[in-house]
């Protein structure tokens, strides 16, 4: 996130225009946070003084003193080519705006803010079509405060779930995680009898729930306990509602972390299928250094409907380095598996032993601090579904991502900037 005067202010168009801070202070290239701003998160957006201040509108009641808006977009090119088992392969490539996003942020008083994350437009780049109106990434509510050496914070709405590791908000790199995007439908290829694979709850997809998180300053300490509804972003009705407990532990700019998520039934329609997701998360930061990674162990007892458990197995490690002040280049590395799954003496017809492993590198260049080019390639390799099934996959990708308050674009922001105004 970032915004429209990067040499007067910079981070999220909002919080530029209320705080007067520069992207870097939150920021190392956005969307990603450093230790700063994972702290004026978690502070609900109350650990800085506003540079503008809030108009107040009732009693204990003041609302930002700019208005809390933004835009963010990118677009680019996407290249995919798969090498089919056999003879087969296929090539598709689209330029596309790959989203168009609302962005809105700040402080409702002196213990409760907003944000939200509102994406207008979106592309599905496996069916080459322009999704419109979904559901929110984040619209929530937060309300904090300070009690015997803790913060505490209560969250509720559309909210990501609080890994160590941001699965997508402030994910860095285009191609999401491989790990916190499977379940045991995707693995096996098999849908569950009233449900699509798609449907079915992921942690790298924002969830709709309630979050109460503390964190003890001193001792590096925190702990997030929560429920979500269990079906993704959507708001529909789900087949239970999903519990999970994270617990991080801070020394210096290092962070552990350990995620225990558990469901009483993925999937319902009359098919009992409960969940786990159990494994520990990394984050080392520097300046211009930052290693990421997850491991977790999946289960489900039921993913078939036969009564045949499956358990799996996956994560990532990565690498984020600051060449220079502007340019930074990432390398990563995803793996999962699943040990041999067969149902087939429960009446079922499913033997599957799945293997994916993934290598995708990067650079991102920041032409202003809210306006950056990204190029990025992925080469993947998936066995053990079946003939059918793609042995090798190449995705590259060319991107420009901007973020702007809409009446000072990044072309004009320079501009003002250059002659030492504030717009």
């Amino acid at each position: 996130m970032v915004i429209a005067a990067p040499r007067v202010t910079s981070a999220l168009p909002v919080f530029a225009r209320i705080y007067g801070k520069p992207c870097g202070a939150c920021h190392t290239t956005f969307p990603q946070l450093n230790p700063e701003g994972e702290d004026f998160r978690v502070h609900a957006f109350h650990s800085l003084k506003p540079e503008v201040e809030p108009i107040r509108v009732g009693k204990g009641v003041d609302v930002p003193g700019t208005l809390p808006l933004a835009l963010y977009f990118g677009f680019g090119e996407d290249v995919e080519s798969k090498d089919l088992a056999g003879p087969h392969s296929t090539t598709q490539s689209l330029f596309n705006l790959e989203f168009l996003k609302i962005l809105g942020g700040g402080e409702i008083g002196r213990h409760v803010a907003f944000m939200l994350d509102y994406e207008l437009v979106e592309t599905e780049f496996d069916e080459k079509k322009l999704v419109r109106d979904p559901p929110p990434y984040l619209a929530y509510l937060s309300a904090y405060g300070e009690r015997w050496g803790w913060l505490g914070t209560l969250k509720a709405g559309w909210f990501e779930l609080p890994l160590t590791v941001s699965p997508d908000i402030h994910r860095l790199s285009v191609r999401p995680y491989l790990i916190y995007g499977l379940n045991g439908c995707g693995l096996l290829g098999v849908a569950p009898r009233g449900r699509a694979c798609e449907d079915l709850p992921v942690l790298g997809q924002e969830q709709i729930g309630a979050d109460l998180s503390a964190v003890h300053p001193e001792s590096g300490f925190a702990v997030s306990i929560g429920f979500t509804n269990g079906s993704n972003r959507e708001p529909e009705e789900p087949a239970s509602r999903d519990l999970y407990l994270h617990l991080t532990q801070s020394l210096g700019f290092a962070r552990t972390g350990f995620l225990l998520f558990y469901s009483p039934d993925l999937i319902g329609h009359g098919v009992s299928d409960h969940a786990l997701r159990v494994g520990p998360d990394l984050d080392v930061y520097s300046r211009r250094f930052r290693l990421l990674g997850q491991f977790l162990a999946g289960y489900e007892s039921n993913p078939t409907g036969r009564g045949e458990a499956l358990w799996y197995y996956g994560g990532f490690l990565e690498v984020d380095h600051r060449l220079t002040t502007t340019l930074s280049a990432l390398a990563r590395i995803d793996v999962a598996w699943t040990p041999r799954f067969d149902d087939r003496d429960r009446g079922g017809s499913t033997s599957v032993r799945r293997e994916l492993w993934g290598l995708t590198g990067g650079m991102q260049w920041l032409i202003e601090d809210n306006l950056k080019l990204v190029a990025e390639v992925t080469y993947a390799e998936d066995h053990g579904l079946g003939p059918a099934q793609p042995e090798n996959t190449w995705v590259a990708t060319l991107r420009v991502v901007t973020a702007f308050w809409p009446l000072t674009p990044p072309l004009l922001s320079r501009l003002t900037a250059a002659r030492g105004q504030t717009p």
